[in-house]
């Protein structure tokens, strides 16, 4: 009989034999997931260091940061996730236990550092082209000695690189095999139907904030972040 291997990830995922179509719709699906639990996050984050206040975070007036969202499609596009792409094939031709120990230890850690230098690059691009032409800090790191320009801080990109290997392996990568095993039609609706209310929202919001300098906020439940 075969000895299970240890830590040896699959090469493989329901995933991969969907069609184009599907592929799509389930990537969408994943950065709205991901989007709105960056926005989940930053309002627990700031409630607990705003002495209990309600801040909604983001330019969306929807519950959801699309910067999360784009930056995880960005770090998949370019690294897939910790269980597959180089990663998967460096772990899965490592033949001892110990080496493919220190195999998935050293691609953890690469992927970190790739993953972190994406996101910072994403969010240094995004802050600096709403500061330049829209007038508008959507968050700054001024405050923090290691930022550069308050667009990014080397803390939070390192922060950046642990997230994402966390929510790319543990996240991620299981949901995506769930949504593959899902009816097309159903993640192809969910998607679309997501994908046009963000997009309606960010238009709006963008024009908004062109004109008044401000983000429109039809609630007072939430301060204002801009």
């Amino acid at each position: 009989m075969e000895k299970t291997k240890v830590l040896d990830f699959p090469r493989r995922s329901v995933y991969q034999e969907q069609s184009g179509w599907k592929k799509i719709c389930i990537l969408t699906v994943l950065a709205i997931f991901i989007s709105f639990l960056g926005w989940v996050s930053e309002t627990i984050l700031f409630y607990f260091t705003r002495d209990g206040e309600f801040v909604d975070r983001g330019l969306l007036t929807l519950p959801f940061c699309p910067l999360y969202g784009f930056g995880v499609l960005l770090v998949y596009a370019v690294l897939r996730t910790p269980q597959t792409g180089i990663w998967g094939k460096i772990i899965g031709h490592t033949q001892s236990k110990i080496g493919k120990f220190f195999a998935v230890l050293l691609c953890i850690l690469l992927y970190a550092v790739a993953a972190a230098l994406l996101a910072s690059l994403l969010e240094y691009a995004t802050g600096f082209v709403y500061h330049r032409y829209f007038g508008t800090r959507l968050w700054s790191y001024r405050r923090h000695p290691d930022n550069i320009n308050g667009y990014v801080s080397i803390r939070f990109s390192l922060l950046w690189g642990l997230l994402c290997v966390s929510v790319m392996g543990a996240v991620w990568y299981p949901l995506m095999n769930v949504l593959a095993r899902i009816n097309t039609k159903a993640v192809a609706v969910t998607a679309i139907l997501f994908f046009a209310l963000i997009t309606a929202d960010f238009v709006f919001n963008s024009v908004y904030l062109w004109l008044h300098g401000t983000r429109f906020l039809p609630f007072d439940f939430f301060s204002p972040q801009l």
